[in-house]
C-alpha cells in the first residue's frame, strides 16, 4: 500500500510541480504538448482553480488493494461508507463455457473495517451472466446483465447481503433482445435510465444485435419502458445532474486507441412530453484529453465526473475541465462517495484499487434513492 499526502497551493503559479503529487496547468503551459505525458505528471492535476476545492488541502491517492485478475473494471456501487460493490473485466473462465465464448465476469463486494479493505467474490443466486453496469437500488442493486450468446441481458435486482437473491426487472424490448446493457441510473421517480451499445456482439459474448445501439427509460413498477435516445454510436455511462434537468450519456467505440475515433460526452435537456420525462436538445459537453469516457458521475455542485484513459476527468457544469485525479492505464470506471466528511473517489483500474481522499463534505442525506451525500451525487 502507498499513500501520498500532498498539499496544493495556487501559489504554483510557475507552472512547476507541487510537491510531489499535484500539478497546476497555467496560461503559460496550457499549450505546451509535451506537458500532456501522463506518465511524467502528478496523479493530482489542476487544470482549473475551482478544482482545489474539490481536492481539498490535504488530498491523497493510496493503491488500496491489488489483484491476480481484472477484478476492478465497472459498476463502482457506493452502496455505503464501508460497503462498495464493484464487477470485473472479461477473463477466462475456470470451466468449459461455450454461451459465454469461455470468458466470465466477477461481481466483488468491498468491505472496510478499521483502516483496511477486504475483497469478496459475491455468487448471485439466480441468474446474472455477465455483469457490467450497476447502482445502488432501495435495499439492493439494479446490476447490468449483459447476456450471453444463448440468454437475453437486461436488468437484475440483486439484494446486497448474502444468499444475493436475484430477480430479473426487464430482458427484452417488446419480445427483441437487448444488445448488451451496461449502465444503469436511478432517477427521483423510481425510473431506470440505461444504455445499451453493442459491445457484447463484437466482444464474442453476445449474438449480432437485433436492435440499434440506444438509450432506455424503464419503469418498474409500470413495467414501461421507452427509447429515449438513439444516434450514439455506442452508448455508455449515463448521469444526470443533481436537478434532473440535465441527463450525461458517455459515447465511446470500442477501439480505444484509434485517436480519431469518437470519444464524447453528450448532454441532454430532460424535458416533459405527454406527461413522460424526455431527453431532447442533444449538445456535445466534452471530449476527453486521452481515450474513451465510460463511467460517469456528477457532484451536488453540478460537476460531472468521468472515467477515462488517463484517470478521473472532472468538469464543470459548463464543460470546462476543471482537474484530473490520473492513475496509470486509466479508470474505466469509479466510485464517488465519502468516509464520514470527507469526499472519497475510488479508482477502478483493473488490477488495483485505488482510492482518493479529497475535501470535506458538509454531512449526509441518505434520503434520496440515489444516495446523495450533501457535496456528492451519484
Amino acid at each position: 500500500m502507498h499513500s501520498r499526502n500532498i498539499i496544493p497551493t495556487m501559489a504554483i503559479a510557475t507552472g512547476t510541480l507541487a510537491q510531489e503529487s499535484v500539478y497546476t496547468y497555467t496560461a503559460d503551459t496550457i499549450s505546451t504538448l509535451d506537458l500532456y505525458n501522463v506518465s511524467n505528471l502528478a496523479p493530482f492535476q489542476i487544470y482549473n482553480e475551482s478544482f482545489t476545492s474539490i481536492l481539498g488541502n490535504s488530498p491523497t491517492i493510496t493503491n488500496v488493494l491489488n489483484s491476480s485478475f481484472p477484478q476492478f473494471h465497472e459498476a463502482g456501487i457506493f452502496f455505503s461508507e464501508s460497503t462498495l460493490f464493484v464487477t470485473s473485466n472479461q477473463y477466462a473462465a475456470s470451466t468449459n463455457s461455450p454461451s459465454t465464448n469461455n470468458k466470465t465476469i466477477s461481481i466483488t463486494r468491498l468491505d472496510k473495517s478499521g483502516d483496511s479493505w477486504s475483497a469478496t467474490i459475491v455468487e448471485p443466486q439466480g441468474t446474472i451472466t455477465l455483469a457490467n453496469g450497476g447502482i445502488k437500488y432501495k435495499d439492493g442493486l439494479i446490476i447490468c446483465d449483459q447476456g450471453s450468446l444463448t440468454a437475453a441481458g437486461g436488468l437484475v435486482y440483486m439484494n446486497a447481503t448474502a444468499p444475493y437473491e436475484t430477480k430479473t426487472l426487464i430482458n427484452n424490448y417488446y419480445g427483441v433482445e437487448f444488445n448488451s446493457p451496461n449502465d444503469v441510473h436511478v432517477t427521483s421517480d423510481g425510473a431506470l435510465w440505461f444504455t445499451d451499445p453493442s459491445y457484447g456482439s463484437w466482444q464474442g459474448i453476445r449474438p449480432q444485435p437485433q436492435l440499434p445501439n440506444q438509450v432506455y427509460r424503464y419503469m418498474p413498477e409500470t413495467n414501461d419502458i421507452r427509447v429515449v435516445a438513439d444516434g450514439i454510436q455506442e452508448p455508455n455511462g449515463i448521469t444526470f445532474s443533481p436537478d434532473e434537468k440535465t441527463a450525461y450519456i458517455t459515447d465511446g467505440t470500442g477501439n480505444a486507441t484509434a485517436l480519431t475515433a469518437p470519444r464524447a460526452i453528450y448532454a441532454y435537456d430532460v424535458i416533459t412530453r405527454g406527461g413522460q420525462p424526455s431527453l431532447a436538445n442533444k449538445r456535445i459537453f466534452a471530449v476527453p484529453q486521452k481515450g474513451l469516457p465510460d463511467g460517469i458521475k456528477t457532484d451536488a455542485a453540478g460537476n460531472v465526473y468521468a472515467g477515462c484513459g488517463d484517470g478521473v476527468n472532472v468538469w464543470n457544469e459548463g464543460g470546462i475541465l476543471l482537474g484530473k485525479i490520473v492513475v496509470a492505464g486509466g479508470s474505466s470506471n469509479f466510485i464517488l462517495g465519502n468516509e464520514g466528511n470527507k469526499t472519497q473517489v475510488w479508482l477502478l483500474n483493473e488490477d488495483k484499487f485505488w482510492q482518493a481522499s479529497l475535501g470535506l463534505v458538509d454531512g449526509i442525506d441518505s434520503s434520496s434513492n440515489t444516495t446523495r451525500v450533501s457535496s456528492l451525487r451519484y
